[in-house]
């Protein structure tokens, strides 16, 4: 794009492009926290300003995607598109504007304007896709968020154990929630014919930090790292400038997330995390030599899988407490209250779930782990078309069933919006 402009015309591109990505991020910056904004106003001048802003439908989203088109278009990575209509279509897709994944011009302009004729494979996989994230959602996510929201939200009233539980079970949350939207999202836009960028491959089975984020919200990750680290220098500029930019990629992440202390804390940690394993990379490995540790046995993966899912687990915490006070407050009192006995007095399953909603909630999750450590290894999207269509039929209507007879929904229960349209 910038090849054919010479001179001035240069100098009036490059202004323009900087003023539209000023107000793409700034906007949605700006937006994002005017909340903080107004009170910090409030507390430095003594004032008693109230402003809120309604954020439009998938504003994080879409400026993203607009901000990552602007780049590409004007490093030629791509040709701009002279056809409004169809840039607006790359904008607003209704399938991915709410929630994701980050898809990129590059590899959606075509398929977005093709001819997509029926296919029946595609159809069935596509709807048990669906199914599957349904399933997700509202067998899962939404059974684990009736015990995640009672002890976040009145966080006094418990310790021990049940903040623990609380944090696990957010984590289980978050990631059937959000994975389930994408089998959504993704599931029907191949109805039509359209393929999406994965957002998630086996996360929780990560063996550092850094492969976590190589695994979760991958389309985000993918994003910051070359429209944000990249630019930034990444790693080309010496190991100081490497750690600052892996800090400022991950502060710039939490503050995309949300306005609030919580949000930068936990940005922050996962920016540590990986800073520090790094530095410590090579102490760990003549540590391990010195004393005739195997570092790819079973054991030793196993080990770093769990120390994984501890420091994620630990980052959670902030990222759904109410405030950061509130995260330090159920920090301490789960490691100052001990009652393992409430997994057998039966108080436990007073706090929204019975053992029938704990035995779905763990078998549920077994099974997920299991779907997702195969998929690492093999196409079961392609497994399942190349099966008869009887089978497929009954794979679906058993799926279907499952969901009907366990799912979360009704009268009686309160809806649970998927958790990343906050975002």
């Amino acid at each position: 794009m910038r090849r054919d402009v010479r001179g001035g015309g240069r100098f009036v591109l490059t202004g323009v492009f900087g003023g539209l990505i000023l107000l793409n991020i700034g906007s949605l910056f700006a937006l994002k926290w005017v909340g903080m904004e107004t009170a910090l106003f409030n507390r430095l001048f003594h004032t008693d300003l109230a402003w809120r802003v309604a954020l439009p439908l998938g504003f994080s989203f879409f400026t993203f995607q607009n901000t990552s088109y602007l780049i590409d278009a004007y490093k030629g990575r791509i040709p701009a598109e002279d056809n409004f209509w169809r840039y607006l279509l790359y904008s607003t897709y209704f399938l991915y504007i709410v929630s994701g994944p980050i898809n990129r011009y590059g590899s959606m302009r075509r398929q977005l304007f093709a001819q997509h004729p029926f296919q029946r494979d595609m159809f069935y996989a596509a709807l048990l896709r669906m199914l599957w994230g349904y399933m997700k959602k509202m067998v899962l996510a939404d059974r684990a968020a009736v015990f995640v929201d009672e002890v976040f939200d009145r966080y006094y009233m418990y310790r021990g154990l049940f903040v623990l539980l609380a944090v696990i079970l957010f984590s289980v949350q978050l990631y059937m929630d959000f994975s389930g939207c994408m089998d959504i999202v993704i599931g029907a836009s191949s109805l039509f014919g359209i393929g999406m960028s994965e957002n998630f491959n086996a996360p929780y089975s990560a063996s550092s930090v850094a492969e976590f984020w190589r695994r979760w919200h991958i389309s985000l990750t993918s994003w910051f790292r070359d429209y944000l680290y990249i630019p930034l220098g990444g790693n080309r500029k010496g190991k100081f400038r490497k750690y600052l930019n892996i800090m400022l990629v991950f502060l710039f992440c939490g503050a995309w997330h949300g306005a609030g202390f919580t949000f930068l804390a936990w940005g922050f940690l996962n920016g540590a995390y990986q800073i520090l394993g790094d530095l410590t990379c090579g102490i760990r490995k003549r540590l391990a030599g010195l004393i005739g540790l195997d570092q790819e046995s079973a054991g030793a993966l196993l080990r770093k899988r769990l120390t994984t899912l501890l420091l994620v687990e630990f980052g959670w915490l902030f990222f759904r407490a109410n405030g950061i006070r509130e995260a330090f407050v159920m920090l301490r009192r789960m490691v100052q209250g001990f009652n393992p006995w409430i997994l057998t007095d039966g108080s436990l399953y007073a706090v929204g779930l019975d053992r029938w909603d704990f035995g779905i909630l763990i078998v549920g999750t077994i099974l997920v782990g299991i779907v997702s450590h195969l998929g690492q290894t093999r196409d079961m999207h392609a497994a399942f078309v190349r099966q008869s269509w009887l089978f497929r039929s009954c794979v679906i209507l058993a799926a279907a069933v499952a969901w009907y007879l366990f799912g979360m929904y009704g009268p009686e229960v309160q809806a649970v919006d998927f958790i990343y349209y906050n975002f």
